[in-house]
């Protein structure tokens, strides 16, 4: 897969992370992606069409999901529920559209659907293309000090 594919994604993560969550992620090694299945626990998924066609990914495991939600919302929640699906499935809907404000600026018309998020351990997913699928693990620093991952998995025709 061709950079120009990769580099909005990486860009996107970056900018919508630090402006909306005030925390910085490192890229951690990509990686060809042999199973089908969530990379975490609560996974926000669209398709996206146009000059090409794909489906993107971005999981989180629970911790980094709960995170997520008391940093956009500022509420405490323990647990993975509505509210908390909501708001990854907003921030899915945030990161694929910085990425396809770049995608326009390259020339390339791409549409998104609107997101879908599935919660579970190894969720089985069926990209709706034949390609690999690419795994981009994002690392960030929580507020206990600990990391956490989010994992932008896509794959493209």
């Amino acid at each position: 897969m061709e950079a120009k594919y990769i580099n909005p994604f990486v860009a996107a993560a970056q900018i919508v992370f630090k402006s909306m969550l005030a925390v910085d992620v490192k890229m951690e090694k990509p990686k060809m992606k042999e199973q089908r299945t969530a990379s975490g626990d609560v996974t926000g998924i669209m398709s996206l069409v146009g000059d090409r066609k794909g489906t993107i990914c971005i999981s989180f495991h629970d911790n980094g999901a709960l995170f997520v939600f008391k940093t956009l919302t500022g509420d405490e929640c323990d647990k993975v529920g509505a509210d908390v699906v909501d708001a990854i499935g907003e921030l899915t809907n945030i990161i694929s559209g910085q990425a396809r404000q770049e995608f326009e600026k390259a020339g390339i018309n791409l549409s998104a659907s609107i997101p879908m998020v599935v919660v579970g351990k190894e969720v089985e997913l069926n990209f709706i293309t034949k390609v690999p699928i690419i795994s981009l693990p994002f690392s960030f620093s929580v507020n206990n000090g600990n990391r956490e991952t989010m994992y932008l998995d896509f794959s493209f025709e």
